[in-house]
């Protein structure tokens, strides 16, 4: 219940023509931790659990002054207000601190508690759940790191995907999905939120992430051919040995390699029709990491030594088991 000393300002009914079609009204007001107490939580509210992003949100209300982003709804029923939608940026504004702030209130009278529950069902049903590229696609204006690899890649995109000759070749969700899934010793696909990954994006990662893309480009390019070379087991697994043989050294043993040399290599891929044949319904699995890595190795030592007269060296990681299937 809210405190004898707190009082909740309540608008009056709606009046005007679209206030009454919608039953609400719309306003921006200012709040204090005391007024967003107050606001009741409904039986049917879900239970509230202060997670990273919430913590997230509540340090970037302290340096925003206490301004809660979106749109609260309120529901008002017998001179009561609960609070329909936003309890956690309500618990984020209680978190960070702030003593006052300002959000956008959407009041929504209503008759009885059922409709109330309509409402609360409706407000939290999306009718299109967005997908990590719509959530990337918002991202990218804020985004240096996303912003450089458009520039200088145009072949990714955000949807569209190989839908013909002018489409991109490659989503951003799933680029990052297997640049950072390369990153770990046992190469995998990142399964963290698109947002996360974007991010953790440096520029750093960015101009990395653009010079491997020209290489496989030049190297595959779009032949419908190749578009399997673009899947993300392989894609993963040569960004897994870019990041090893051209960025850094994997061992002593193993020596660095040219970009130059690193695309030759990449090129005897599209070269072998076996591979690709093979590539077909594989993922980035325990089961097809190891002989997917096995025939990338095998097709990159037979280019190097063609190319060197020397036999390679190149890295025997234990998650490789040394035998195709």
């Amino acid at each position: 219940m809210p405190s004898p000393n707190v009082r909740l300002v309540i608008p009056p009914a709606p009046h005007s023509r679209p206030q009454r079609a919608t039953h609400t009204r719309v306003d921006t007001i200012q709040i204090t931790p005391e007024i967003v107490r107050a606001w009741q939580n409904p039986p049917f509210q879900r239970p509230l659990r202060a997670n990273d992003k919430v913590l997230s949100l509540s340090e970037t209300m302290a340096r925003d002054g206490g301004v809660v982003p979106g749109v609260i709804t309120l529901g008002v029923l017998d001179k009561t207000t609960y609070l329909l939608d936003g309890q956690h940026r309500r618990e984020a504004f209680l978190i960070s601190g702030c003593t006052e702030g300002y959000c956008d209130a959407r009041w929504h009278f209503f008759e009885d508690m059922a409709d109330m529950g309509e409402e609360f069902v409706s407000l939290n049903t999306q009718l299109v759940r967005l997908r990590p590229d719509d959530v990337l696609r918002g991202l990218e204006a804020s985004n240096d790191g996303m912003m450089r690899i458009r520039e200088k890649c145009a072949f990714v995109g955000y949807d569209q995907i190989r839908r013909n000759d002018r489409s991109p070749i490659v989503s951003m969700s799933t680029l990052l999905r297997c640049w950072f899934g390369s990153a770990p010793e046992v190469p995998t696909s990142s399964g963290a939120p698109a947002m996360k990954l974007a991010r953790s994006l440096t520029i750093e990662d960015a101009d990395q992430i653009v010079d491997f893309l020209k290489l496989i480009d030049g190297a595959w390019g779009r032949d419908q051919a190749y578009m399997r070379l673009w899947s993300a087991l392989n894609f993963t697994i040569c960004a897994w040995l870019y990041r090893r043989l051209v960025i850094t050294q994997y061992s002593p043993a193993t020596p660095k390699l040219s970009k130059d040399m690193f695309k030759k290599c990449l090129m005897s891929l599209s070269a072998n029709p076996d591979y690709l044949d093979w590539l077909v319904g594989r993922n980035i699995s325990e089961r097809d990491r190891s002989p997917a890595y096995s025939r990338i190795k095998k097709a990159f030592a037979t280019r190097i030594g063609v190319e060197t007269g020397k036999k390679p060296r190149l890295p025997q990681p234990a998650w490789e088991r040394g035998h195709m299937k």
